[in-house]
């Protein structure tokens, strides 16, 4: 039988080949990006992990400020696409593994830093994935995770494989407290504006929340 992360998998892997094409996507890693830059003290001989990194429109923004990335989906399409632009742009400091880390264990005390952007509200239990990414994180890591704020239901055309109408940021604090990180905050990160079914403009907020490894 086809379980609901094997659909939601089979689901990002048909989108995959035209995920970049869509301006929205790009502007949003972009401003993730920036918004990691002006809270995380990033430096040249940071190992990062990227989990849920699709097609690496994250991972490839913070490649000039950190040593590596080791880029993490359950999309084997999307990580091809991402291979095919390291291997175009001759790019040797990001490596992709194919996995779902809510299943495979990930390799403990290897990173100093673990990101996601918009990966959050497709987990069914985020504090869980929170408990599991934990020990991948040398002492004083960090972790920065972009994610929609509570909505309506309204930012997704198709709910399939979304768990979470966006996400409250106390309660997303409170799993990294509980997860065994200290220094946490919420910042904004980015705002996206969409036409509403009454032809008005509505807009979503984009939140960044930080943490270190206690």
């Amino acid at each position: 039988m086809t379980s609901a992360a094997d659909e939601n998998r089979a689901r990002f892997d048909r989108m995959a080949a035209e995920w970049d094409g869509n301006p929205m996507r790009v502007n949003l890693a972009r401003a993730v990006v920036n918004t990691i830059r002006a809270t995380v003290p990033l430096h040249a001989e940071m190992r990062a992990l990227d989990f849920g990194a699709g097609t690496g429109l994250v991972t490839l923004g913070l490649l000039p400020c950190v040593a590596e990335v080791t880029a993490v989906d359950a999309s084997a399409e999307m990580l091809r696409v991402l291979d095919e632009k390291l291997r175009a742009q001759h790019i040797s400091q990001v490596q992709t593994l194919s996995c779902d880390i809510s299943r495979t264990p990930l390799p403990a005390n290897q990173f100093d830093l673990v990101v996601s952007s918009m990966v959050l509200h497709h987990l069914p239990d985020v504090a869980s994935v929170l408990q599991r990414l934990r020990p991948c994180l040398r002492p004083s890591g960090w972790i920065a995770l972009a994610d929609l704020d509570t909505e309506d239901g309204s930012f997704h055309a198709d709910m399939t494989g979304v768990y979470h109408q966006g996400l409250d940021r106390g309660a997303v604090c409170h799993w990294l407290e509980q997860a065994g990180f200290s220094a946490v905050a919420a910042h904004d990160a980015h705002r996206i504006t969409r036409a509403a079914a009454d032809g008005s403009a509505k807009e979503y907020g984009i939140f960044l929340i930080t943490g270190r490894a206690a």
